[in-house]
């Protein structure tokens, strides 16, 4: 197999199946995992309440070559960096506005670091992605988890005059999150910023200052803009759309089928990955 080649093509799922044949992820033995070299994990942050309240004493990352026992390592004060990419984003969002270090530190640079960090994991558990750590990879995100990562990329580099296109960002977001996202949406909006979102969840969609309805039917059936204005005035027009979201037509449950022993079912037992919790 000519890697080169195979490489340039990975943009097809049938060759990116051929190629994880012959791929696998192993463990670096001298970080085990970390990613860091021993000397930047010997530097820890945050008193021991602070720790202790993040991540329990015996979760913590002992790196490879150092002299301490595990009981030495769950009696030092604050966490290593390693420590801090494995929380989940909203428990590192409270360790890092209990975080008090000297005076004699916070020079101008440092404050404006932990300022950026502090809005940044913010914005993050506003649009409903505080239960991601920072050392997930980006390949098992979901797209609707990469465009909300995105949305608060922009919003922390406070971008104004900009054209952002959004595909579904609300996909894989809980309903009662949904008004999250769409005050993301709102800020990029408000500080001189244009959003064109290809959205179908009514919340988004009624959120939207100009809505233009693309119809009459699904696919090759489509293709024609049917409807141009405000939610408001979609709501009254002879549109699919406008008819459901002006409540003359309602999404019915569809066929209910009786769940007796019988039943075929798929048990899932044990289900730990990610932000699943068995």
């Amino acid at each position: 197999i000519n890697a080169e080649y195979m490489g340039s093509k990975a943009y097809k799922m049938h060759i990116r199946v051929l190629l994880s044949k012959y791929r696998s992820y192993t463990e670096c033995p001298s970080c085990r995992g970390a990613r860091l070299k021993t000397e930047a994990l010997l530097w820890r942050v945050g008193s021991q309440a602070l720790a202790d309240a993040a991540l329990p004493p015996e979760q913590r990352f002992l790196p490879v070559g150092v002299d301490w026992t595990r009981e030495q390592l769950e009696a030092l004060p604050g966490l290593a960096l390693h420590d801090l990419m494995q929380l989940p984003i909203s428990k590192l969002r409270d360790f890092v506005d209990g975080l008090q270090l000297p005076s004699t530190m916070l020079d101008d640079a440092l404050k404006l670091l932990l300022d950026e960090i502090r809005h940044r994991s913010r914005y993050l558990c506003d649009v409903g992605l505080g239960y991601l750590t920072l050392d997930r990879q980006s390949r098992t995100l979901s797209g609707g988890e990469v465009q909300r990562i995105n949305l608060t990329t922009a919003l922390g580099t406070s971008l104004v005059n900009t054209l952002f296109v959004l595909d579904e960002p609300s996909i894989g977001l809980h309903p009662r999150d949904m008004s999250r996202i769409v005050q993301a949406m709102q800020r990029l909006r408000d500080a001189g910023n244009t959003l064109v979102v290809v959205e179908h969840d009514p919340a988004v969609m009624l959120a939207a200052d100009r809505l233009i309805d693309m119809g009459p039917g699904p696919g090759e059936r489509g293709g024609a803009i049917v409807f141009d204005g405000t939610p408001d005035e979609i709501r009254a027009a002879d549109t699919l759309t406008g008819a459901y979201l002006g409540a003359r037509k309602h999404v019915g449950m569809g066929l209910k089928r009786l769940v007796e022993e019988s039943t075929p079912r798929l048990i899932l037992e044990g289900v730990r990955e990610h932000n699943l919790r068995a």
